[in-house]
């Protein structure tokens, strides 16, 4: 389903789209911006640049030539003189922008040396000028005097377009009234020296539906010009006329003659004259004519080719600003500017054809800033939605509910010694009040602390826009201490609520960064409070997505699956960990799966972990559609004291059922059998017999008894015990079981004193256990060992015999209630399998702990350790 915002977007794109291509092509119509045009083609023209041809050479009319021929204009003979310098020289053609329209009156001859001089020299070209009598009157061809007109090899005109903004950049190749029939001056001089351009039109022909009255202008050309005013090799016109030159400087060249004195007026701005500089016309001619002759001809890109060029730039931003990120945008459009100055330039310089690129810049310059406000309007929309959504979503969550301020008192009141409180507006106006209210303080309450008047603790609190002064009457003898005064602090959190954002239209956009950043500290409050509710459950809990990978873990999974509070789980699969986990009723993992996944029902499944623990383990699906499983939560709880009491109840039925019945059914047996019996005798031996299992009963029931005792959860009553007294006791206790197989009950004792804290009859009982099982599997005739050391801050009492030992397997099951040993090996000697149990529930009941080594056939030596008391009460 395609999102609304997306089709907004789409929306907005091609609205922009629309926008940008549409103020492309009425740029483009209408030249508006044909000035910034023109001053983009003349910083193009300035970073082009090429040398000056050898072959072109001005004969400038300088100042320099004014100062030594005198002012202008000069006599006809020095231009005769200038050309019979040049006529030696055999040029290709000479180019002389000097109009000689009117006869010399006052010295004809001097007209006469003029013609002469042209027509020996034979390559000659010279201007023809369209004027006008008056301004806006009729256009005349002005001619070289028609005696010069006669012997010239060639005529031209020298006119140049200048734009509206006074910069000469183009001409035209061909002019003339009703046809355009003189070409330039330089197209002139090319004829002359044999080098025509082919790609020049030849001259039109004639037509008579063309008004005389007209000057026809045909073939424009935009001039590339070589360089600025000066690049051009120049030589003064009175150096020429001096022969002030090498010889060969003028051979099979173009000649230019031009002035070039500033006060002559024959200069024009161009592109590349620069600031406050113009360039002479001759050179401006130079520039024609070394780009004719190269075939550098520029020309205006037409119409056809423009419009679309500009609006494919033009839609060039919309294409790229969308799949950049934001930091990126602003970058990619200075890039896309440039990209377009560069293209115009390299039309310019390699294709020299002139694209003018304002309209296409001015659209992509525009692009950013229009790009940037509608994508910030749909961003401020958007985000206003999932605000107003966000506020909605939060309201319905329990944690952000409005809290009663009664409950919540009342709810303290319970633990604290809280008799009463108070609530006022700020004026003092009470609003509600419960039990001994406390009365309102006379000083102002300022800050976020409680203050201490008399009983009474209060606080002012914000409530929307107005403060309330909150009053808690303490019964209490002392001070709130620190947990109390968290209890006290965490009821203004609760009962506050925060000021509505004031919006204005200039702070519109703070303000819902301010709207954000609150959504943001409560999302991660939320967050918090989800972490630490999970993480302080006493159940481990995981969340899978569909495919088992974890996604939330609390501290205590870790601890179920890892023995680590801290194992990182989140990331991994939860496939490994299941396979650590064996079903109790021997079924599988896939099956449970299958059910919880595809049929979406809950299960639950008693499991042992690798490491012994016993784990329940439920399975829901995760799923926010009806139609879809987004993952599973499993739920593990510790059952191991559970099944460790199931365990027990086993046992003790076991014991009931088995150790403790079987003397009980023989004692009815024997009395059954006594009562048979005739006489004394008789009746006597049943009796003894009656006595034995009658103290094997009671002998079991003072171990069962005595190993509740020791497990059992009630508190004990330690004291300082000497651990020496106990030794001596023991051993007393057991001197007439080891006389009886004749073994010898040696001491080693290395200590004056040996104090512990504990409960002396505990341990008194404990180390007899080990005593008589190092006795009863013991061989006749030889010795048990007692020692008794400090290690540390510990005390080492061990146990050693020499009898037949422990197997290696049965030495991980040896305390567990009822197990013995040698049940095959040593049928004679009867037991319960209580002591080593008792033994061990007793030491663990004094934190200490239990230590066995056995090799079997050569012994086994069982070692208690104990806290000494000055250790202990150093810890305590």
């Amino acid at each position: 389903m395609k999102s609304p915002t997306g089709s907004l977007a789409l929306r907005e794109r091609l609205g922009l789209i629309a926008v940008l291509v549409g103020l492309a092509a009425v740029l483009v119509q209408s030249d508006w911006l044909w000035r910034v045009d023109q001053l983009l083609y003349d910083a193009q023209m300035r970073l082009w640049s090429r040398p000056a041809p050898d072959d072109i050479v001005i004969v400038a009319i300088d100042e320099a030539s004014l100062a030594a021929l005198g002012r202008w204009p000069w006599r006809r003979e020095l231009h005769a003189k200038l050309l019979d310098r040049l006529t030696a020289e055999q040029p290709r053609a000479v180019a002389i922008d000097i109009i000689f329209a009117e006869p010399n009156i006052s010295s004809p001859e001097a007209d006469q040396l003029l013609v002469e001089a042209v027509k020996h020299n034979g390559r000659v070209v010279l201007p023809v000028l369209m004027e006008q009598t008056h301004a806006g009157g009729q256009p005349v061809e002005t001619l070289p005097l028609p005696s010069i007109a006669e012997v010239v090899a060639g005529i031209g005109h020298v006119h140049v377009e200048v734009d509206q903004d006074g910069i000469v950049r183009r001409l035209y190749l061909r002019e003339g009234l009703g046809d355009a029939f003189w070409p330039h001056l330089t197209l002139a001089a090319l004829e002359v020296g044999g080098q025509l351009p082919a790609h020049v039109a030849p001259r039109p022909v004639p037509s008579a539906q063309k008004s005389a009255m007209i000057w026809d202008r045909e073939q424009q050309m935009l001039i590339p010009f070589a360089g600025p005013p000066g690049h051009f090799k120049r030589l003064s016109y009175a150096q020429v006329i001096e022969g002030e030159f090498l010889p060969g400087t003028f051979t099979d060249k173009y000649v230019l003659v031009g002035t070039t004195a500033a006060g002559l007026g024959d200069s024009l701005p161009t592109p590349v004259s620069g600031h406050h500089r113009s360039m002479p016309g001759v050179e401006i001619n130079a520039n024609a004519l070394d780009a004719l002759r190269s075939g550098i001809q520029i020309a205006p890109l037409s119409m056809t080719w423009r419009m679309p060029l500009t609006l494919g730039i033009a839609l060039l931003p919309m294409l790229v600003l969308p799949l950049l990120a934001p930091r990126w945008s602003l970058i990619s459009a200075a890039i896309l500017i440039m990209s377009v100055f560069v293209f115009s330039g390299a039309l310019l310089w390699l294709g020299h054809v002139w694209f003018p690129p304002a309209a296409a810049l001015l659209v992509v310059a525009l692009s950013y800033p229009l790009w940037s406000w509608r994508r910030l309007e749909l961003a401020m929309r958007y985000l206003n939605n999932e605000l107003d959504e966000l506020t909605r979503e939060q309201a319905r969550l329990a944690i952000a509910h409005p809290v009663d301020l009664r409950d919540s008192m009342a709810f303290l009141a319970d633990f604290l010694p809280i008799s009463g409180w108070a609530l006022h507006d700020a004026a003092g106006h009470l609003l509600e009040a419960t039990g001994q209210a406390p009365t309102l303080p006379v000083e102002t309450l300022q800050g976020s602390n409680w203050l201490l008047t008399g009983d009474a603790l209060w606080r002012r609190i914000r409530k929307g826009r107005q403060d309330v002064l909150l009053g808690v009457n303490w019964a209490g003898d002392e001070l709130p201490d620190a947990s109390e005064r968290a209890l006290l602090d965490a009821l203004p959190k609760v009962f506050s609520t925060p000021d509505a954002p004031h919006v204005s239209a200039y702070e519109l956009l703070q303000n819902r960064i301010t709207q954000v950043q609150d959504a943001t500290r409560q999302l991660q409050g939320m967050r918090e409070f989800v972490d630490n509710s999970l993480s302080n459950m006493s159940d481990g809990v995981l969340v899978t997505d569909a495919l088992g990978n974890i996604l939330i873990a609390n501290t205590r999974a870790g601890w179920y699956l890892r023995g680590d509070d801290h194992a990182q789980l989140v990331g991994y699969s939860m496939r490994p960990l299941l396979q650590e986990l064996s079903i109790r009723d021997g079924g599988e993992w896939s099956a449970l799966l299958q059910i919880v996944l595809l049929q979406h029902t809950r299960v639950q499944a008693a499991v042992r972990h690798r490491t012994g623990r016993d784990l329940l383990v439920q399975i829901a699906p995760l799923s926010t559609d009806a139609d879809r499983n987004d993952g599973l939560i499993l739920n593990f709880s510790d059952i191991s004291p559970l099944t460790a009491s199931e365990r027990k109840r086993d046992e003790l039925l076991n014991f009931l059922s088995h150790d403790l019945r079987s003397p009980l059914v023989s004692l009815l047996a024997l009395f059954q059998i006594a009562k048979k019996k005739e006489t004394v005798a008789e009746v006597r031996a049943e009796m003894d017999r009656m006595t034995g299992y009658t103290e094997k009963t009671l002998n079991l029931a003072e171990q069962f008894l005595q190993l509740a005792r020791a497990e059992g959860s009630q508190d004990l009553p330690f004291y300082e015990v000497d651990l020496i007294n106990v030794i001596w006791n023991a051993c007393e206790q057991v001197w007439v079981q080891a006389r009886e197989k004749h073994i010898e009950v040696n001491t080693a004792i290395e200590l004056d004193e040996a104090w512990v804290m504990g409960e002396g009859t505990l341990l008194e009982r404990a180390l007899i256990n080990l005593l008589s099982n190092a006795i009863k599997y013991s061989e006749p005739e030889s010795r048990v060992d007692v020692s008794l050391v400090r290690e540390g801050k510990y005390l080492r009492c061990c146990v050693q015999d020499y009898g037949m030992g422990i197997p290696a397997g049965e030495l991980p099951r040896l305390f567990d209630r009822f197990q013995r040993v040698h049940r095959g090996a040593r049928r004679d000697e009867t037991g319960a399998g209580l002591g080593l149990a008792f033994v061990d529930a007793a030491i663990k009941r004094h934190s200490g702990q239990v230590e066995v080594q056995s090799v079997e056939g050569e012994g086994s030596r069982f070692c208690l350790l104990l806290l000494a008391v000055d250790e202990r009460e150093q810890e305590h």
